[in-house]
């Protein structure tokens, strides 16, 4: 009976928790059934307990829901998520670098072959604005955030996110592009990072880091490339 019991210390990443979860689920569902067919099969307690089994799992399944959607970041193993707090609270974590390098390799060959398909489909679709769909996310503590924001509305961007936790204010105002933008792209971000009189611009792994944006404007990071300004 011992080896099929769950041991809360062999539960280390999040997939086993639902594994676990599911299980539990399982077991109870299963205790309420038996107990309701050894009662009076007219008796309130036997009706309470197949009630109880029936509500327990679209209550479960909600629950999975809103974990999958609303907190997927948390659910992701440490690599991934410790990636995503370094970039959005600017706290640094270590984690174990084998596992940080096995993730990367696994984020690049699903982006390599998103983008390989993107390109396939790309030869019959009408040309659009290369930034249009893309997630902004602008750091709530730029003090010129709203004005950030309507220039990125009259370059055609539609989606902004805000960013940036209450405690960490900028020391710069650095822009992040994810890596696995297209030229097109990257170019009219640097563009954009110009006209808002940015100090300078980096490329990050939004993938990796399981970043939801794929450009951050004063983002954490240190400018690794400047911006050519045309004298007046």
């Amino acid at each position: 009976m011992s080896e099929h019991q769950i041991k809360p210390e062999k539960i280390t990443k999040p997939i086993q928790l639902l594994a676990a979860w599911l299980a539990g689920l399982f077991s109870i569902n299963s205790c309420f059934l038996v107990a309701a067919v050894n009662m009076a099969s007219n008796s309130w307690e036997s009706s309470a307990l197949v009630l109880a089994a029936i509500f327990n799992v679209p209550i479960f399944l909600g629950a999975v829901f809103l974990l999958q959607t609303k907190f997927r970041p948390e659910l992701q193993e440490d690599s991934y998520y410790s990636n995503y707090l370094s970039n959005k609270t600017n706290e640094p974590i270590k984690i174990n670098k084998s596992d940080a390098r096995f993730a990367k390799l696994s984020l690049k060959l699903e982006h390599l072959e998103a983008k390989l398909s993107h390109n396939k489909l790309s030869t019959i679709s009408i040309p659009v604005n290369p930034i249009e769909n893309l997630l902004i996310g602008v750091n709530k503590h730029l003090i010129d955030s709203e004005t950030i924001k309507q220039t990125l509305a009259d370059n055609g961007v539609l989606r902004i996110s805000n960013f940036g936790p209450d405690n960490k204010p900028i020391t710069a105002r650095v822009m992040s592009i994810s890596q696995y933008l297209g030229n097109p792209a990257i170019n009219i971000a640097i563009k954009l990072a110009t006209k808002l009189k940015l100090n300078g611009y980096n490329f990050f792994d939004a993938g990796a880091e399981e970043a939801r944006e794929d450009i951050l404007i004063g983002s954490y990071g240190k400018a690794e490339y400047e911006l050519i300004y045309k004298s007046a």
